[in-house]
């Protein structure tokens, strides 16, 4: 058994990385990237348990992450900014909302990329009989066990073992099935 890394830098899995460019819909919206997905699912979805001002500047500030919109063209480093703590910020509640729907709209984007696109499925093909890791960078081994969407991969007495939540992963293992 192997680890197979993947991130947005690296040339081979890229595709499987969110900051990979190509067309991802989610819910009848079309963004360029799975970063511009998730961020601007994030602010529709929480924004459908608001109401009133709220609710309107929520949407209208994940609508900035579809093609077309404000932040439709810009980079993944650039959507994680928007879309991260030096973005709008949200308030406790939201993230608890948050914290809940995000796998389930991460699953959405994988899903698509997965049906449209052939190098995506060629990619899963070829990792087969490897173990999917979306890994934490620049951290120690303590500090990504707390880590939700990264992990790492290591080998531990002959077996891989996989620290931090590695979440990414684990959705396109499922998909690779």
């Amino acid at each position: 058994m192997e680890v197979f890394n993947f991130f947005g830098k690296k040339t081979e899995g890229r595709e499987l990385s969110n900051f990979w460019e190509g067309l991802v819909e989610v819910d009848g919206r079309v963004y360029g990237s799975g970063e511009g997905a998730f961020h601007g699912s994030k602010y529709i979805e929480v924004g459908k348990v608001n109401e009133g001002e709220r609710k309107s500047l929520l949407e209208d500030y994940g609508r900035k992450f579809e093609i077309g919109g404000e932040f439709g063209s810009l980079n993944g480093n650039e959507l994680k900014i928007k879309g991260g703590k030096k973005g709008m910020r949200l308030n406790e509640a939201e993230i608890c909302v948050w914290n809940r729907l995000g796998v389930i709209v991460q699953v959405k984007i994988c899903r698509y990329k997965f049906e449209n696109y052939d190098r995506v499925r060629q990619v899963l093909e070829s990792s087969r009989g490897k173990v999917l890791v979306h890994p934490a960078m620049r951290c120690s081994d303590k500090n990504v066990e707390s880590k939700w969407w990264e992990g790492r991969g290591k080998i531990v007495d002959g077996d891989i073992v996989v620290l931090g939540g590695n979440k990414l992963g684990q959705i396109w293992m499922d998909i690779r099935g």
